[in-house]
């Protein structure tokens, strides 16, 4: 806008002076001004919007990449826990067997002496019947062969008949009184030698047969 002259009534000495003095008239932004700077703030808010969006992205990742890292922690500290309560584990299994092993051959003593202490307190009640079904059972391996003679122990020898409880055809077997063999069983002899079904030699065979699986199953 263009200065414009405005006069101002002065009194100098009763008379008044008219004097012009200039006056800048206030000036208004053209609609040109006002589109620009509208533009500049809406490019200023644009900026801002973008900042922020990229600032949120950022954080998502940095809070992903903390969580991933934190899991990975969490895994490897599982897997080492799990690696030592397998160790854990290993180490009772070895120690287990260890203890076993050292301990087998005399849990298989134990067990004999048990299973043979019932085994004598069942032929003590039962003697007639034991003795009966063992010399049975001996003859029963012997078939086809002579029988020279059948040796039980004198308590048994007393108690039943056994050429007529056993149902022998060839009553001229003889029955034998022998004090080394002990109640519950016999020896059964023959023109090829003698059949042994003593309990003592059962036993021992028993015996044999867990002590050659124990051996085996150490090997393997």
């Amino acid at each position: 806008m263009k200065n414009q002259k405005v006069y101002a009534l002065h009194d100098v000495k009763g008379i008044y002076v008219l004097q012009s003095i200039g006056y800048q008239s206030k000036s208004y932004p053209d609609g040109e001004t006002v589109a620009r700077k509208v533009n500049d703030e809406e490019e200023r808010l644009k900026t801002l919007e973008i900042a922020k969006d990229e600032a949120y992205k950022k954080g998502r990742l940095d809070a992903e990449q903390d969580f991933k890292l934190e899991i990975e922690k969490i895994k490897s500290e599982c897997a080492s826990l799990t690696a030592l309560f397998q160790n854990a584990v290993n180490q009772l299994i070895d120690k287990r067997e260890k203890i076993w092993q050292e301990s087998e051959s005399e849990i298989i003593k134990l067990i004999l002496t048990i299973s043979n202490k019932m085994v004598g307190e069942g032929i003590s009640n039962h003697g007639k019947d034991v003795i009966k079904y063992v010399v049975k059972e001996a003859l029963s391996h012997v078939c086809g062969k002579k029988i020279v003679a059948v040796r039980v122990s004198p308590d048994d020898a007393k108690k039943i008949n056994l050429l007529e409880e056993v149902k022998v055809v060839d009553q001229n077997i003889k029955i034998l009184e022998d004090g080394t063999i002990t109640s519950g069983g016999c020896v059964i002899e023959t023109d090829f030698g003698s059949v042994d079904c003593q309990i003592e030699t059962r036993w021992e065979e028993i015996r044999k047969a867990l002590v050659e699986n124990k051996n085996e199953s150490a090997v393997r």
